[in-house]
């Protein structure tokens, strides 16, 4: 993967790498200076290696292509998409606040009522890509939670999910992230709009009892208690969350 000393200032089309934001699975996001528009952007450069990949390379542009025509206050925008010296890139919004994860990292416990306003906003942007494209998100996580001015909750890398599957390999991406994981991800069976429901339910849990649905010592351990048992009770966590929020 590519570091900040050997990126930091150089350019990707008409945008000017300024700092490393963050890495994950399928690259590293840096803070990029639109040099047509004159704003502050988002630039994810992909994995070198995805860029070789052709059967990811084709699913990763339909995918950005469906993400990039969803309007919608709870997505974050997808500008444009790119390739150079065999690198693919792709421009987003940039946030400065931080993340859902990051939140939940300096706080015990996210409000209740923040809770319930970040579930409905994010709820809300995954009935409308369901209506208008189909598309479904497939990597719900604190970590993909951003938010805007207002504290409005915005959902990042709609879509790509799906790509990083078919190049990392599906048991990869599922260790790397155990507490959110749909069953049916789990089973390798088809997965629908109540997939990304049940992440966005089990990221919600976390962030208002302080701890994921399922804990255990292993990351196994963590995905077998996502089809074989029950959460417990939110209020036997919360004992101070109302009794009509159910999650």
């Amino acid at each position: 993967m590519e570091t900040a000393s050997t990126t930091v200032g150089q350019a990707f089309g008409n945008y000017q790498l300024e700092r490393e934001l963050g890495q994950g699975g399928m690259g590293t996001v840096y803070l990029a200076q639109d040099s047509g528009l004159h704003r502050q952007v988002a630039l994810k450069i992909l994995r070198s290696d995805l860029g070789d990949d052709p059967s990811f390379a084709k699913k990763f542009l339909e995918e950005v292509e469906v993400t990039a025509s969803l309007a919608h206050p709870n997505i974050i925008r997808v500008f444009t998409l790119g390739e150079q010296d065999g690198r693919l890139y792709l421009v987003m919004e940039h946030l400065d606040q931080p993340s859902l994860e990051n939140r939940m990292e300096n706080l015990a416990k996210v409000s209740e009522r923040d809770v319930l306003e970040i579930g409905l906003g994010i709820a809300s942007a995954l009935q409308f890509a369901h209506e208008e494209t189909g598309l479904i998100h497939r990597d719900i996580k604190p970590g993909n939670i951003l938010f805007g001015r207002g504290n409005i909750p915005k959902l990042a890398d709609f879509g790509l999910a799906a790509g990083a599957r078919s190049a990392q390999g599906q048991q990869d991406e599922i260790w790397g992230t155990p507490y959110y994981v749909s069953p049916e991800r789990l089973l390798r069976e088809p997965e629908d709009i109540r997939s990304d429901i049940y992440s966005l339910g089990a990221t919600l849990f976390h962030a208002i009892a302080g701890r994921p649905p399922f804990e255990a010592e292993t990351a196994e351990e963590v995905a077998k208690r996502h089809i074989s048992d029950r959460p417990p009770p939110l209020r036997s966590l919360c004992p101070e969350a109302q009794e009509q929020t159910v999650i």
